[in-house]
């Protein structure tokens, strides 16, 4: 059974499915206070969607873009757009979903 779309991820999935692994997960954790598990009785993390997002972006800052972690924290303070490229994000992924629903169903007739 998949999740719901809102369902909180726990730091495996989210690992797996940005391809970062779960200690770069958690460090970064510590260096930006906009990301924050929430942690349950178990003491496992769990990842809401706008933490995915803001994951994938720290990603690519650093990955793509080549910022350090200071430049990505500077980088952010002056950043107002950045609420707007998670929304964006969303978007174009639930277009895509919809679209691979289309297909699918296109190509069963």
């Amino acid at each position: 059974m998949n999740k719901k779309i809102d369902a909180l991820k726990t730091i495996g999935e989210v690992s797996k499915e940005l391809n970062i692994p779960s200690h770069i997960i958690r460090f970064w954790e510590t260096k930006f206070s906009k990301l924050k598990s929430v942690k349950r009785k178990n003491s496992h993390r769990y990842y809401s969607k706008e933490d995915v997002f803001f994951l994938k972006y720290l990603k690519k800052l650093i990955s793509e873009d080549g910022y350090t972690i200071k430049g990505v924290q500077r980088h952010l303070k002056k950043d107002k757009n950045l609420k707007f490229v998670s929304h964006e994000e969303e978007y174009i992924e639930l277009l895509n979903e919809i679209k691979t629903d289309i297909n699918n169903i296109i190509n069963d007739k």
